[in-house]
């Protein structure tokens, strides 16, 4: 046979506590109206007792009368015999008063035993909170100390690639720049993304130019802030380690320099992630313009016209 569960067994109790109850309240009402009946009882008796020796009072003293009736004599005779019968309870009062007494004393030690259980108890809770908040407060702090690691390797790492490429590209713009001196003819560099089909007709077509420019990068759901490496007139390269899935619609900001703030939206068309192993390679997004203002396509084929081309390794 198994053991019930504490909560059963406590469920248990309280049931029979509730049953006790009620039969305790009628039990109280029947002692009552029994001890109501009790006193009537005893009063009665005590008033049929007075009113039997008044009569054998006057039976006695009218029996010395000579011309009594003979039947007074019988009346006398007859009621020394008789007796008002007693109503003498006392002893199973007295026995039900000792039991209950029992049963208080019992239900009093009940109550200091279970005010200690529920000190021991609210202690252990106590504590257990305790545990589990300092528990909790570890593993938080575990957690943001990840993260600041996390988000300063990834941005020691930007910084890195982003010197790298700035020395590389210093690099060939003064290799560029002597060979243009010696009447060499420079060859041009690929675009920061390879493409294929319409994508790098389009890239082609639009002769993208490379530029160094700070651009607020905003989409529905997430926030960016990238380093623009690339700009042509049909979309820009956005140097960024924030991972941002292709389709997404953008919301860019910028500046030109030397122009004023332009705000286009764009799509991600392409991603290229971080590689350990060709680190001048910045990790970022190709956004493509999409609806683009007749001015501010103007504008930006302006900067592309009279900006001279850069070369960058890929």
């Amino acid at each position: 046979m198994t053991s019930s569960s504490p909560a059963a067994r406590a469920s248990m109790l309280g049931s029979r506590e509730a049953e006790l109850a009620r039969a305790e309240s009628d039990l109280s009402t029947q002692e009552s109206r029994l001890a109501e009946q009790l006193t009537r009882a005893q009063a009665e008796a005590a008033a049929l007792s007075t009113r039997l020796d008044a009569v054998r009072a006057a039976l006695a003293k009218a029996h010395q009368d000579p011309d009594a009736d003979p039947q007074m004599g019988e009346q006398a005779s007859r009621l020394q015999a008789t007796r008002v019968p007693s109503l003498n309870v006392d002893a199973a009062r007295e026995k039900a008063l000792d039991t209950r007494e029992k049963a208080l004393e019992a239900r009093k030690q009940l109550g200091l035993e279970a005010q200690a259980a529920l000190r021991i108890q609210q202690e252990q809770m106590a504590q257990v909170t305790r545990a589990v908040a300092d528990a909790e407060a570890a593993m938080k702090q575990q957690v943001e100390a990840s993260a600041a690691r996390t988000r300063a390797r990834q941005e020691a790492s930007t910084r890195a690639q982003q010197e790298a490429a700035r020395a590389r590209q210093a690099e060939l713009a003064r290799a560029a720049t002597e060979a243009k001196a010696r009447g060499e003819t420079v060859p041009s560099a690929p675009g920061p993304a390879r493409t294929s089909g319409a994508e790098g007709v389009d890239a082609r077509r639009n002769g993208r130019v490379r530029m160094h420019t700070s651009i607020d990068m905003r989409s529905d759901s997430n926030f960016f802030t990238g380093f623009s490496m690339d700009i042509s007139e049909g979309g820009v390269f956005i140097a960024t380690v924030d991972a941002v899935p292709r389709g997404t619609q953008v919301e860019l900001d910028f500046t030109l320099p030397g122009g004023r703030p332009m705000k286009v939206t764009g799509v991600v068309r392409w991603v290229r992630e971080a590689n350990p192993r060709m680190p001048e390679l910045m990790p970022g997004v190709g956004v493509q313009f999409t609806g683009l203002p007749e001015e501010v396509a103007s504008v930006i084929s302006s900067f592309v016209t009279t900006r001279d081309p850069m070369f960058y390794p890929d």
